[in-house]
């Protein structure tokens, strides 16, 4: 069971949060083969994750480029679906990069709540369309997790108290980024994958900011052998 945070801290990662509801979105809508998921803050970089390394790297490419289904959507607080990328050109960066990777067709479903956008983007093999109940069903699993993420006191529209929610959001960036790595490398839970991060924080005696930089920044090249390692001391240890 989830619990209510007061701020999102290095003890709170928001990554799993955001993998668990791309996971739910994905059981609930037919036909959909991955997810991605972003949270924006206002004047902050958008946090995300994806179910799938491929659908990192499209989640990145719409942010560098501003153009995409997922950012499209995040702008309009409306759903925005391609029910078949072969046929529909609005994006021809992001359509040329997903054709590559297979995929057909994607809908992108934004829920605003607090002064936070999150956006889900769906995405399939084949020709596809999200039905109306399915798209229902993720815009309440998205609210229900950006009201865990929230505290009480941004959703009553406290600004300067969400500020501080949105300063400490933006601040998890790169820890997110390494718990999305270790995830990949590891073949693991995200939660597991933070674990890593803070047992090799307290080993080293440095902060879990610095651990997750100097992974991001090798994107976590020669350091699989010792996640790996301590990755099985948490399993061991139940931490």
């Amino acid at each position: 069971m989830t619990r209510p945070m007061d701020a999102v801290t290095d003890d709170a990662p928001v990554a799993p949060w955001l993998v668990r509801l791309g996971l739910r979105a994905m059981r609930c809508s037919a036909g959909c083969r991955g997810a991605t998921v972003s949270l924006r803050c206002p004047g902050g970089e958008p946090l995300g994750t994806a179910t799938h390394p491929d659908l990192a790297v499209l989640a990145a490419l719409q942010e560098d480029t501003g153009e995409g289904p997922g950012v499209e959507a995040a702008r309009s607080l409306r759903t925005v679906a391609a029910t078949d990328l072969v046929a529909d050109a609005r994006w021809p960066r992001f359509r040329v990069a997903a054709l590559e990777r297979g995929l057909r067709a994607c809908t992108a479903v934004p829920v605003l709540a607090g002064g936070v956008t999150a956006t889900v983007t769906l995405y399939a093999f084949r020709p596809w369309r999200l039905t109306a109940s399915a798209r229902e069903a993720v815009a309440v699993l998205t609210e229900e997790t950006v009201g865990g993420l929230l505290p009480e006191h941004a959703r009553t529209g406290a600004e300067a108290e969400a500020e501080q929610l949105r300063t400490a959001m933006v601040s998890r960036a790169v820890i997110d980024q390494a718990i999305g790595i270790v995830t990949h490398l590891l073949d693991c839970e995200p939660g597991r994958a933070f674990d890593v991060l803070r047992v090799l924080s307290q080993r080293t005696n440095r902060k879990l900011s610095a651990v997750a930089t100097q992974i991001v920044r090798a994107k976590g090249r020669g350091s699989t052998r010792e996640l790996r390692r301590v990755l099985d001391e948490v399993w061991a240890g139940g931490a």
